[in-house]
């Protein structure tokens, strides 16, 4: 695996010489990568530099600290608007690791977004059979529910209907087939994507754990503690906290 990504970037794959030139220059460049991220902070130039420094640290064999920093390029990319470059990124992870969660359905979203239907029942396919895999099914399940309020094509939704009776849910795959897309998250754009990609694995077990889907935003989100008006409990279609003076029924 690290044979090709250190001829990619480099390296010379040996234990001496060329190979231990190659992991110093790596750790230097690192070294001042670190520090001007310090500097600058988010954007466009932080994603960049934070795609470049998983690269040396796949150069260097660090596995871990590689994916972790594809990881916040692509966030970075994500929130800067650089769409492409998210997905470029995310396609190298998987190259590299096809056995990743995150990152399928990150793409997932960005292909949905783009409109790459086919491309992404794919990674969909991917993404279900590796959930399953680590028995993450609550929260793929959770993914699958939030992309049937931004697909309106019903051949698609029968299709992530299915996905989520191999994950277990026939009552959720039941709403998908009989439901249809929201307009209005539909009209947000890129809004419900960039929101659904970034989604940490916190985020989803909450949902999960207390029973509630999360309803795809119509704006932007940037306060953290929205994401607790956006949970819904799915039987009534109420949200878990109602908004600022909303009566709460009497017994």
């Amino acid at each position: 695996m690290f044979g090709f990504l250190k001829r990619l970037f480099g390296g010379s794959g040996g234990g001496q010489g060329k190979g231990d030139s190659s992991g110093v220059l790596a750790s230097e460049d690192l070294g001042r990568i670190e520090q001007e991220l310090e500097r600058i902070g988010n954007g466009r130039e932080a994603a960049r530099l934070l795609n470049r420094a998983g690269d040396l640290y796949l150069v260097k064999g660090e596995r871990q600290n590689a994916l972790k920093r594809y990881g916040d390029a692509i966030d970075a990319y994500l929130q800067s608007g650089e769409y492409d470059n998210a997905m470029a990124v995310c396609r190298k992870i998987i190259r590299v690791v096809p056995e990743v969660i995150r990152t399928r359905r990150t793409l997932a979203w960005l292909c949905l977004g783009k409109g790459f239907l086919e491309i992404a029942r794919e990674h969909i396919d991917a993404y279900t059979s590796a959930s399953i895999e680590a028995e993450l099914e609550p929260l793929a399940v959770q993914h699958l529910l939030l992309m049937a309020q931004y697909i309106d094509r019903e051949d698609f939704r029968h299709f992530l209907a299915g996905k989520l009776i191999d994950l277990g849910d026939k009552d959720a795959a039941e709403r998908v087939r009989e439901g249809k897309a929201e307009e209005r998250v539909r009209a947000a754009g890129w809004s419900p994507v960039v929101f659904a990609a970034m989604l940490t694995p916190e985020e989803l077990r909450q949902a999960a754990t207390e029973g509630l889907e999360i309803h795809a935003p119509t704006e932007e989100i940037t306060a953290a503690e929205s994401f607790n008006k956006l949970l819904i409990d799915p039987e009534t279609g109420s949200m878990k906290t109602p908004p600022p003076g909303t009566k709460k029924p009497t017994d």
